[in-house]
């Protein structure tokens, strides 16, 4: 019998690192108690709880307190027949007004996705950049605060092959070039922040919402740090862009353009930290890469800073890539640098000359402490 009373799901709460946790519930006789991995404790009576069926696959079981600060979720299909039985009739009433309106969206869903899948072949038919302009349109449509929970749980659980860098000074060196290009940003609502990983690799790259990972190997690269602010400015290109919510739409289809339409982005936002904690982070499309080149030199000369830092930095690391130990990661995943270093250049070309004031650090004592 016990056994039938536990189930494995999660929890959301203020009090978790993150918002988010994975916790085996048990039903009590008394409330819903889910537990931790860390071993913390929460718990919903069942006279208080407030029940929603949806998420992703549309059965998860959403267990909320009177306030709505805690939520216990369950995605069982014999979780809500328990829940019943442990409840002692408590929560049947809210169980089957939410089982019958979730089995009517589930066949409204069923036509919508129909429907959806006939405007597809439609937009197919009638042009293929007909489809691309519409999936940038419903991506525009998602709140940027899907793009920051999918970047946030993402890093909570990947691996960054290599621990964060103990002394401040070379985080707070770069989130001072990041705080004076976001201003000039495309897209308001996101919230660039700086985490720098001790390692060997030339490599960086940015989260949907704003968390932007650069590795001590790229630093050390670096001759001046105009040539990281290219890649910062770069990075945040493709967050304001939104070419990680593009990846995710395209890795999950016609499934998660159906549950947006229906409202739900819970789904999306788990789905989409899966994705980028398994799939390459760098693996953006040809268009996408020389989007984010052109963004991110726009910002660069917004702000004041000189666009052709970027182009500097990737012409050193081509020059130098037969000497380096390893793979130049974020070389190797950014191909075509003489196309992209021209275009760089006559974008630049274009605008009135100006002069550029130098970031203030003293870079060499930075390069130091990254070693």
């Amino acid at each position: 019998m016990m056994g039938e009373l536990l189930f494995s799901g999660g929890v959301f709460s203020d009090a978790i690192d993150g918002g988010r946790a994975g916790a085996e519930i048990e039903l009590l006789p008394m409330g819903i108690l889910a537990r931790t991995p860390d071993g913390k404790r929460f718990e919903v009576p069942y006279r208080e709880c407030q029940l929603e069926i949806g998420g992703f696959s549309g059965w998860m079981v959403f267990c909320r307190n009177r306030d709505r600060s805690l939520t216990i979720f369950c995605e069982d299909r014999k979780f809500p027949s328990a829940l019943s039985s442990a409840s002692a009739g408590i929560l049947d009433e809210q169980l089957n007004d939410k089982l019958k309106k979730q089995k009517s969206e589930s066949r409204r869903g069923s036509l919508i996705a129909a429907a959806v899948l006939v405007a597809i072949v439609l937009l197919v038919v009638g042009g293929y950049f007909g489809v691309r302009a519409g999936a940038r349109a419903a991506v525009r449509a998602v709140p940027t605060s899907v793009d920051r929970e999918i970047g946030a749980m993402a890093f909570e659980s990947m691996e960054l092959g290599g621990p964060e860098l103990d002394d401040p000074a070379v985080a707070e060196a770069l989130q001072s070039m990041i705080d004076r290009l976001a201003p000039h940003a495309a897209l308001n609502g996101m919230e660039f922040e700086v985490h720098v990983v001790d390692s060997p690799m030339v490599n960086a790259f940015a989260l949907p919402g704003g968390k932007i990972v650069v590795y001590t190997g790229l630093v050390a690269q670096a001759a001046e740090p105009e040539q990281v602010a290219g890649v910062l400015a770069h990075e945040m290109a493709h967050v304001t862009l939104r070419h990680g919510l593009h990846r995710i739409g395209q890795a999950l289809g016609l499934a998660a353009a159906v549950n947006l339409l229906l409202g739900d982005t819970g789904g999306l936002v788990a789905k989409g930290s899966d994705l980028f904690q398994l799939a390459s982070i760098n693996s953006y499309s040809r268009d996408q890469e020389n989007a984010a080149d052109a963004e991110g030199a726009r910002m660069l000369h917004a702000a004041g800073m000189d666009p052709m830092a970027l182009t500097r930095f990737l012409e050193a690391l081509k020059e130098e890539k037969g000497d380096l130990p390893g793979v130049v990661s974020w070389m190797g995943t950014h191909p075509r640098h003489e196309e992209r270093i021209e275009a760089i250049r006559r974008q630049a070309a274009e605008w009135p000359k100006q002069e550029f004031a130098k970031i203030d650090v003293d870079w060499a004592d930075i390069q130091e402490l990254a070693k």
